[in-house]
């Protein structure tokens, strides 16, 4: 069976890939799929710097929208775009997605305990990022550590297995051909472009965006712990003052970059390119 082409554009949180992406789509003849785990949400438009593309505004902020979801979703659209004799162009800076879609990648059934979430529920998100550290130091430098949801899970997996999240990650076949494509900037560039994309988010009104959420859903679900939503729940519930947590995003944010970039630069088919522009 012939491998359908697709192009795959990675890289941290404003090093100007989205710009890449319509200008590789437009050079060739392609479509665009957003390949980013907070744009699939509904009504979190500021706060993801959400553009435009295929695979955006899936699901409300209240509904569970899993990898296996993604993965889902986009094989279906690949294929849709495929049929209008178009190039599919991937891009964002959600490894996991990428990998579980593109290289089949898949963690071990491993079901979810509730003794050891109920042992855990009194933790703070930094208490179970070094409980992880100690058993799997690598599974820290792979994922969100800021994401409580996505540090208890990979604790639950390697407690449960008593084995590193690398060896307990699988590869099924795919039927595609990746060309990847990396977009990078120097580490201070790339913290002024944060910097200034959080301050152009506030001006645009990410606090208001984030208050209409919070009434409407609350501080709960998963979607609310996203960078830029969390840290005005903990404002709005009088944890932090408004600068602070204006400051926080600003960091979170940064930590967050050099996360992806870590991860991406692990991946030795990626040929690296630079931005010359500061928008995502």
């Amino acid at each position: 069976m012939q491998k359908i082409r697709v192009i795959a554009i990675v890289g941290p949180t404003a090093s100007g890939k989205s710009d890449v992406a319509f200008r590789v789509a437009k050079a060739v003849g392609g479509e665009v799929l957003c390949v980013d785990s907070r744009t699939v949400y509904r009504g979190m438009d500021v706060g993801t710097a959400k553009g435009s593309g295929w695979g955006t505004d899936l699901v409300n902020p209240d509904e569970a929208f899993t990898v296996a979801d993604f993965v889902e979703y986009a094989k279906v659209k690949i294929d849709e775009i495929v049929s209008w004799g178009k190039v599919p162009v991937l891009v964002g800076g959600t490894g996991l997605y990428f990998r579980a879609l593109l290289d089949g990648l898949t963690l071990a059934d491993v079901a979810p305990n509730e003794v050891l979430r109920a042992e855990w529920e009194g933790k703070s998100t930094d208490e179970l990022v070094e409980m992880l550290r100690v058993q799997d130091a690598n599974a820290v430098n792979t994922i969100d550590t800021k994401n409580r949801r996505r540090v208890l899970r990979a604790l639950e997996i390697v407690t449960a297995t008593g084995a590193p999240l690398s060896e307990r990650q699988q590869k099924v076949a795919t039927p595609y051909d990746v060309c990847w494509i990396g977009v990078d900037v120097p580490t201070d560039e790339l913290f002024r472009r944060i910097d200034a994309r959080v301050d152009e988010m506030i001006a645009n009104g990410l606090e208001a965006e984030v208050r209409v959420l919070y009434e409407k859903y609350g501080g709960s679900p998963r979607a609310m712990s996203g960078i830029g939503y969390h840290q005005f729940v903990e404002y709005f519930e009088g944890k932090t003052t408004l600068d602070a947590a204006i400051a926080r995003i600003k960091t979170d944010t940064r930590s967050y970059a050099k996360r992806q970039r870590t991860w991406f630069k692990a991946d030795k088919r990626i040929q690296w390119v630079t931005s010359l522009r500061s928008h995502e």
